[in-house]
């Protein structure tokens, strides 16, 4: 009898490492926004933006993102957002790539290096309407 659940029990210890060892890890990268927004392609030209703000990405293996953004454009805040959202594939040189929709357009995030782009085109949101708009900001760790 000792036997048998010594057997139960090594083999429970063996599930529950094959387990850990095939679950994904977590990747968390995070930084600032900062300097001048991008506007690309205009109808109309937009005023002068500069923004800052907070963001984080946490990288669940390869399928999925958890994001949160904290955006403010001329020292007022302009978009707080967060969730889980599939990955895109990447081009080689990005850690990552996720494509949300929202109201003013496609926005993809993606890190590249030290550079995390917040791009939305095509752009068209309360009578601006561009090609694309960046938000650029900097890892921080």
């Amino acid at each position: 009898m000792k036997r048998l659940g010594l057997a139960v029990a090594l083999l429970a210890s063996a599930v529950a490492a094959a387990a850990t060892a095939s679950a994904a890890t977590t990747t968390t990268y995070h930084g600032i926004f900062s300097g001048p927004v991008v506007y690309k392609g205009c109808t109309t030209t937009p005023p002068a933006a500069i923004a800052s703000g907070t963001w984080s990405v946490a990288l669940h293996g390869t399928a999925d993102a958890t994001i949160a953004v904290d955006i403010f454009v001329n020292g007022a805040h302009h978009v707080s957002f967060g969730g889980t959202y599939p990955q895109v594939a990447p081009e080689k040189k990005q850690a990552f790539a996720v494509a949300i929709p929202t109201l003013a357009g496609p926005l993809t995030i993606s890190l590249t290096g030290d550079t995390f782009s917040y791009v939305i085109a095509p752009y068209d949101y309360f009578g601006i309407t561009c090609r694309s708009v960046t938000y650029s900001g900097t890892l921080t760790g």
